[in-house]
């Protein structure tokens, strides 16, 4: 994945809260009556209204008004309904998003913990300045080492070589410092 697409994933994830709500619909089915006709059905007793309408205007404008007055009971709100479907959206996306990202992390290769590498204190000083003069890690470069020489079997050789010298200098670094050890506790 390019750095673009990495930013543009990125850029996705962090606007999703920055998303502007849709205007409410100017072009309702039914037309809502205005304030006034509002305020006269509300100051009608409901004892002086007939049971049955006489016809399909009356019918139109009861059951208007029967909707109108269960959206009044409801707690709902548009801000609610809108929350609830920015929510499913976002719970979508998010799914989509995860299942993108897991398939692209299987392209990579997996990696695995290796133990502590001891090294020496000036090498290991050395290959860390260096390592982070030019942003990389010292573990990244290693493996970039390793698969550059892996591919050269005279420069595997010569390296090869110089590990044997520097192992062969390691053990008998720790047989001296055992022996110092086993000196020390046997004179105490």
């Amino acid at each position: 994945m390019s750095e673009t697409e990495k930013n543009n994933v990125l850029n996705q994830l962090r606007n999703k809260r920055n998303r502007k709500s849709v205007p409410p619909r100017q072009d309702a089915l039914v037309p809502k009556p205005s304030v006034e006709a509002q305020a006269v059905s509300s100051e009608t007793p409901k004892s002086e209204e007939r049971s049955e309408p006489t016809n399909t205007l009356e019918t139109e404008v009861l059951s208007y008004n029967q909707h109108i007055d269960r959206e009044a009971s409801q707690p709902t709100t548009r801000e609610q309904e809108q929350e609830h479907l920015d929510d499913t959206i976002t719970a979508t996306s998010k799914d989509d998003s995860i299942t993108e990202l897991k398939a692209e992390l299987e392209k990579y290769p997996q990696t695995k913990r290796h133990s502590a590498i001891v090294l020496e204190k000036d090498l290991s000083q050395q290959l860390t300045q260096f390592c982070k003069e030019r942003g990389i890690t010292v573990e990244t470069f290693l493996e970039a080492a390793w698969t550059v020489v892996n591919s050269d079997d005279a420069l595997v050789k010569e390296i090869t070589t110089e590990a044997k010298r520097r192992y062969d200098q390691r053990k008998r670094v720790g047989q001296i410092k055992r022996l110092i050890t086993m000196l020390g506790n046997s004179y105490s």
